[in-house]
């Protein structure tokens, strides 16, 4: 028998070029048939709702009823052996219409079919004591080959207590052209890929890729693909579950789903760059589209290892045990226009090699109360204090030149706390760049040791309550840094050791730096903030600037001119103050660890 295709489908624009730092604007076109949106930026290779839930009209008509195989569907009786027989006798297209249907041991799926249910009048109860109830597998088992369409749409599952509840309708290894779409779930999840060649860990030191060991193809021929998650809703019951989970996988989507104690995520081999994180080695997670979502209560909302050519827009993410969107060892990914509310550790975060990357007018608010999610969930990664509204962590790529490269671009970052501020966590990059951004109550100082190059322009920070101690609103330790045209407001009064804009010149040496045209405007009862300039060496400019004064810890480090208060009276350097002094030199940061997930 032949498979399902979809591919044919397909009828929008292609997924826009992800190296590009604005990218093509959302335009929807209304799909009232389904109620369903799809954006500009859809990907040619997959096809949208509308047309899927065409097709699956279409087989729909040619479908056998799973009661002439001696179904009841009556809750009571054991559906198991009539699905079987169903299933055996080779049936492309099987209609599961109203009822319940009780199934007590897991079904293996090794041959192309569509299983069609009636919605939510549609109830698979999951008795079985095995993790999953359908299992997609080639035949022949063997890691080269695939098993390609096998599609499932408009069932519930209801999984009874006490038994475990952490796994998915379907679970397929080594498949192609596989969906599960217009389902629901209580206390389970939807679709987990995976591919039959295991990585194993070793205990190697050099730089090498495990999936290459594994034997997987140089070329990322053996992947699995096509896998789309389209309109589930999916509740885990507690956490967690997935939405979507793919592994060596290329061509994914999850659109229009939403997720109680579940998420959605890939894996592409091992971010470490000893185990197959290394720059020049393949990202095994490719072309993946991940729009209109809404995610609650997982450890991460959307996120993954090793991916490349990545979209996530338009989702929600909130009250998350580690990080709102995160991107390990990713390259080529764009994350916009979405909205994450309370991380326990990040907001947005990039781990690893992070080459590539941007994140575009997305809002981002914490509050400290994720900081009591690991008492709820049962479960902690990192310290868990819920005021991190992004972060970057190079967990090992100090040494590796042009590997991390990340944009934040026109979005919103809120810190809703009774006291003290947000902050934005600092690690090694190679280039950084924070262009029009909203920061309110929130610090954004990344110093961190000697960084690469750093671009701040056109942000604006207000803080509007007192803040009790020292920090610094924006600051580096880059070794080309610029500061410009940003504005910095404060309403309440701040502690004496707040600064403006901190510029520390790395003990490395090299130092450049241009601080420029930025204001600080502030109505509170103190005197205006700061700025200062750290270190022994290194040159900075600082010219045009509105601000209470410049202190310089030594005077040789840069040109001060220019500068005046917001009454016009003009500044001059001077000396550090002895609130400003550092205490001792500040050591290089120990690489970070990956707190989500590093493993398949």
């Amino acid at each position: 028998m032949r498979d399902h295709d979809i591919s044919k489908l397909s009828r929008r624009a292609v997924l826009p070029l992800l190296g590009l730092a604005g990218g093509a604007l959302c335009v929807r076109a209304t799909l009232a048939q389904h109620g369903t949106t799809e954006d500009a930026e859809w990907p040619k290779w997959a096809p949208t709702r509308a047309a899927f839930y065409a097709q699956i009209a279409q087989w729909r008509t040619t479908g056998k009823d799973i009661r002439q195989f001696g179904a009841k569907l009556d809750g009571q009786a054991d559906d198991t052996v009539a699905l079987q027989q169903a299933i055996d006798a080779g049936v492309p297209v099987l209609l599961i219409p109203a009822g319940t249907l009780r199934l007590t041991r897991a079904i293996a799926l090794t041959r192309p079919i569509v299983i069609l249910g009636a919605g939510d009048a549609t109830v698979l109860r999951w008795e079985g004591r095995q993790r999953d109830p359908f299992i997609a597998v080639p035949a022949d088992k063997n890691p080269a080959s695939f098993l390609t369409g096998v599609h499932i749409d408009s069932l519930r599952l209801v999984r009874p207590a006490p038994l475990p509840s952490n796994g998915t309708i379907l679970r397929g290894l080594n498949v192609r052209k596989v969906s599960v779409t217009r389902c629901s779930t209580d206390r389970f999840g939807a679709l987990f890929v995976g591919h039959l060649r295991k990585p194993v860990r070793d205990a190697r030191k050099d730089i090498h890729d495990l999936a290459l060991d594994a034997g997987f193809s140089p070329a990322g021929d053996d992947l699995n693909e096509d896998i789309f998650a389209y309109d589930n809703r999916i509740d885990g019951g507690a956490y967690m579950s997935q939405i979507l989970r793919v592994n060596y996988g290329r061509r994914i989507i999850a659109v229009g789903n939403t997720g109680r104690f579940a998420n959605i995520s890939w894996f592409g081999g091992s971010a470490k760059i000893n185990l197959g994180g290394a720059p020049q080695y393949l990202r095994r997670a490719r072309d993946i589209y991940v729009t209109h979502n809404k995610v609650h209560g997982a450890n991460g909302g959307i996120y993954g290892n090793n991916g490349d050519g990545i979209l996530v827009a338009h989702n929600e993410v909130s009250e998350m045990l580690d990080v709102g969107i995160d991107f390990e060892g990713c390259f080529n990914a764009l994350a916009h226009d979405n909205i994450v509310r309370n991380a326990a550790n990040y907001g947005l975060a990039t781990f690893y090699a992070a080459k590539n990357i941007v994140f575009r007018n997305n809002q981002v608010y914490q509050d400290g109360s994720a900081a009591q999610l690991p008492a709820r969930y049962g479960k902690r990664y990192g310290k868990s204090g819920g005021r991190a509204l992004f972060a970057l962590r190079s967990a090992g790529f100090r040494q590796s030149p042009g590997a991390i490269d990340v944009s934040f671009i026109g979005n919103r970052f809120i810190f809703g706390g009774k006291t003290g501020t947000g902050v934005c966590l600092p690690s090694y990059f190679s280039r950084l760049v924070l262009d029009g951004n909203t920061f309110e109550n929130v610090a954004c100082d990344l110093t961190c040791g000697s960084t690469g190059t750093m671009i701040v322009t056109r942000n604006k920070l207000s803080f509007d309550r007192a803040i009790v101690a020292p920090y610094r609103a924006l600051g580096d330790s880059a070794v080309q840094a610029t500061f410009t045209d940003n504005e910095i407001r404060v309403s309440a009064a701040q502690d004496p050791g707040a600064i403006a804009i901190a510029d520390t010149a790395p003990i490395a040496g090299g130092h450049r730096a241009e601080i420029s045209r930025n204001v600080v405007i502030d109505a509170g009862k103190g005197a205006a903030m700061p700025i200062v300039l750290f270190g022994t060496q290194g040159h900075a400019t600082v010219s045009g600037n509105t601000v209470g004064a410049v202190y310089v810890q030594t005077r040789a480090l840069g040109t001060v001119s220019a500068n005046q208060t917001r009454g016009g009276t003009p500044i001059a350097a001077v000396g550090l103050p002895a609130a400003f002094v550092p205490a001792t030199t500040e050591p290089e940061p120990a690489p970070e660890q990956a707190a989500a997930d590093d493993t398949p």
